[in-house]
Formats: C-alpha cells, structure tokens, sequence
C-alpha cells in the first residue's frame, strides 16, 4: 500500500492549481491508483526559500532507497523577477540561477525525473488595478529569468517548460508587443496568477513533457495498485493483492 510518489513543487501558481481547471486536480486523475501526487507550491516563494525547503520535503517524503519519487515539477522563478516591491521576493538573476541548479542536482540525487517550469507573462497594469501594488517587474524581465533557468535545465539535460513563449504563442500579440505589457486578463486573473486558459495550456504541456521525455512514467505504463473488483475471488479476499489490474 506504499505508493509512489509525484511531487508538484513551486510557489503560488502550483498552490493554487488545485482549482478545477489546474494541473494537481488533472494529474491527480491521470495517477490514480499509480502514483500519489503531492502539491507542495506555497505562494510568495522564491527559489531562495524553495532551497530551503525542498530538502526537508525531500527527506521526509523519500525512502531509503531513495527510489519512491519518480517526477517532480520545479516551477519557481515568478516572485524572483520581482525588484523593488518588498525587501522579501526580489532575488538577483545569479542567484536565481544557483538556486535553480541546487535544486535539481537535488533531485537527481534523490534519483527523480525533474520537469523544470519557467515564469510566464506579467500584466504589471492589472497588478496595479487588483492589488495597488507598485510597478515590480515586466515582460522583458519575466523573460529574462526564464531563459536563465531555461539555460541551467538545459545544462542539466533535464526538461523545460517555456511558459513565458507558450502563454505569447497562444496570444494575438507579438514579441514585441508583449514587451509593451498590454493587458492579458485572459491569461492572468491579477496579473500573476493562471486563469483557467492558461492553467489548461501549462497542463497539456506538463503531460506532453512526460511523455516525450519520461514516456515509462506516463500513466499507461505504470501498474495500478490491488486487483480490479472483478478479480477479486470472493473465496479468498487475499487476491486483492496478488492478482493484476490490467488497464483496458
């Protein structure tokens, strides 16, 4: 009855994807009865703060054999963008950078298949509107973080989700367009967080990353725990353990 796990690790754009329309819910389905999938996002974050704690979620969630986890997500980079609204988030692009290869050479060690995900679009304007915050980053600099991190998971051969270009891609705006931060209500419900159209669009991608890079992991491939009903001898209950659930 020991499970194995998927760990989806981030900050606030991965606590709230338990919402209906979010990755957690849709991976959470996809895994039943194979891997237990766990959010651990934790809004506000950045990846000075995930280094911190993801050793501690490693340590306690991991067995022995360190060979339980399978997948993990790493989205965090959004909060690090930040430059002048708090003296808590902003984090300088060379130490976003060092945090990022922290931690996935962390997760290697734990021999898990990483899947890191880079911050997407910003509308600073709807920010301003929704939270009456200052101006605390941009376009440009979204991106600029996002081709940092994209240029450590590469250096690491591990997998990258291009948020920023996938959200662009999906728009009526061009490269340049977006780096006059016109309004993107469609995408983002205050100008930071996933409405469910981009929530939807990060979560096919997330799938279609697993199966291109972690095609043995995919859902089809992985044994369902105890029998199917069906199997079941009624004689000898025990058979719920022994025989095999075959997926149609």
């Amino acid at each position: 009855m020991d499970y194995n796990k998927f760990i989806l690790f981030g900050d606030s754009i991965t606590q709230y994807s338990t919402q209906q329309a979010g990755y957690t819910p849709f991976l959470t389905d996809k895994y039943v009865r194979k891997l237990d999938v766990l959010n651990r996002g934790y809004a506000g974050y950045t990846t000075e703060h995930g280094r911190l704690i993801l050793p501690k979620i490693l340590e306690i969630e991991s067995n022995k054999e360190k060979d339980n986890i399978k997948l993990i997500t790493i989205f965090l980079g959004t909060n690090d963008c930040y430059e002048n609204n708090n003296w808590i988030q902003p984090t300088k692009i060379e130490r976003t950078k060092e945090n990022i290869e922290y931690l996935i050479d962390l997760a290697l060690s734990y021999n898990i298949k990483p899947i890191v995900i880079g911050p997407g679009l910003h509308d600073y304007n709807l920010v301003i509107e929704k939270s009456q915050a200052v101006k605390a980053t941009n376009n440009r600099r979204n991106l600029e973080y996002s081709e940092v991190i994209k240029s450590v998971a590469k250096a690491k051969n591990v997998p990258f989700i291009d948020t920023w270009n996938l959200m662009l891609q999906d728009s009526k705006f061009t490269k340049e367009e977006i780096f006059e931060d016109p309004p993107l209500e469609e995408y983002l419900i205050d100008g930071i967080h996933y409405t469910t159209k981009s929530y939807v669009l990060l979560t096919k991608e997330i799938y279609k990353t697993i199966e291109y890079n972690y095609p043995e992991l995919l859902p089809e491939n992985l044994p369902f725990k105890l029998s199917y009903w069906r199997d079941i001898d009624p004689k000898n209950l025990d058979t719920i353990f022994t025989n095999t659930y075959k997926q149609d």
